[in-house]
């Protein structure tokens, strides 16, 4: 069966993180979060009950509290340390790796894509209506396009494994005509593989390299886009460990001063008390303290290596983040589970 990469829309979210200590571990009986005296072993607690209940055997942990990483944990096959693919958290490293073309005045978010070179059209079209040109950098980074159509969700058969298959899933969505109400939120992989493609086109530089020196490097961090995932690029493709992703991660705490005021305002724009928005690559939430931020990827596909995987991001308003890997396509509410327990024990103080 082929499934997809996609967003969920849950409760969670927020701000901060922390750097200190790595503990690997192995799967054993769930340890009661009560009995924990750290942050870092109550998430790691809640989650070692999450992956016995949801039988997961894999899977990397990391654990920050402001800004500095408090603890990371491995099961089994996989570590926090270990490069593992994230599916839909990488659109936050495309989103970062391309506000380094605003910050220096390359772009704008109001930038259209008939303002682009002549090349990205010719590279794109033909396009279903002139409509399509007027599509700007913030609606794509919104997922308010209008752009409905999306071939990603057919799990990639038949397109080849290759960073150059975004020119053909972008071609295929933009020849179909737009949804009537552009202003409105539809999640799309198509909206993130187009802004890959105008980083490639505005650089004159591959994406990848591009965004592992402007995005990662500056954020103290690594990664690559995966040699299976090729084809996935700047919507899902990349290959990064829990830590050095939660490293990356700390752009969006404004105290860590690793993204530029412009993009921070982007995040807090336009965002609705208690329901999840679409912004810079993560979905924001306000609180009464500030506002959370996560964002969820799975993946299930036969076109793939590895075929599934799956990885999750929160931040939230007191201070914690947390960063999970693991290597199997679970159902929404084994997601929302997730989300709920990690966020249960980071704010619980005994």
């Amino acid at each position: 069966m082929i499934v997809k990469l996609k967003r969920v829309m849950m409760l969670t979210l927020a701000m901060t993180m922390t750097m200190t200590m790595a503990v690997a571990v192995t799967v054993s009986a769930p340890v009661p979060v009560h009995a924990q005296t750290t942050v870092q072993d109550r998430v790691n607690a809640a989650l070692r009950q999450w992956m016995s209940a949801n039988r997961v055997s894999n899977a990397g942990l990391a654990v920050m509290r402001d800004n500095q990483l408090v603890g990371s944990f491995g099961y089994n096959e996989m570590s926090a340390e270990t490069p593992a693919n994230v599916a839909s958290l990488s659109k936050s490293i495309t989103a970062v790796c391309l506000m380094s073309l605003i910050d220096n005045g390359r772009l704008r978010f109001d930038t259209q894509l008939r303002a682009l070179p002549r090349s990205f059209r010719r590279a794109t079209g033909p396009w279903s209506s002139r409509a399509v040109g007027n599509i700007t950098i913030e609606q794509l980074l919104r997922h308010t396009s209008g752009i409905t159509f999306d071939p990603t969700q057919s799990g990639l058969a038949g397109i080849p494994n290759a960073g150059s298959s975004d020119v053909i899933l972008i071609r295929r969505a933009l020849a179909r005509p737009l949804g009537t109400s552009p202003a409105s939120e539809v999640y799309n992989n198509i909206n993130y593989a187009i802004l890959g493609l105008v980083i490639q086109t505005i650089t004159r530089e591959p994406y990848e390299s591009y965004c592992q020196r402007t995005a990662l490097a500056p954020r103290g961090a690594q990664g690559s886009i995966g040699s299976g995932t090729r084809a996935m690029g700047a919507f899902g493709g990349w290959q990064i460990s829990a830590v050095d992703y939660a490293m990356f991660a700390r752009a969006y705490d404004p105290r860590a001063r690793l993204l530029s005021p412009a993009g921070h305002r982007f995040i807090r724009a336009l965002t609705t008390p208690g329901k999840p928005t679409a912004s810079l690559g993560m979905y924001v939430v306000p609180t009464a303290s500030g506002y959370n931020l996560f964002h969820f990827g799975n993946w299930s596909s036969t076109a793939t290596t590895p075929q599934q995987f799956s990885a999750f991001f929160a931040m939230w308003d007191n201070g914690i983040a947390v960063v999970v890997t693991y290597d199997r396509n679970l159902t929404v509410a084994a997601r929302n589970a997730l989300d709920n327990t990690l966020r249960q024990a980071a704010y619980s103080r005994s």
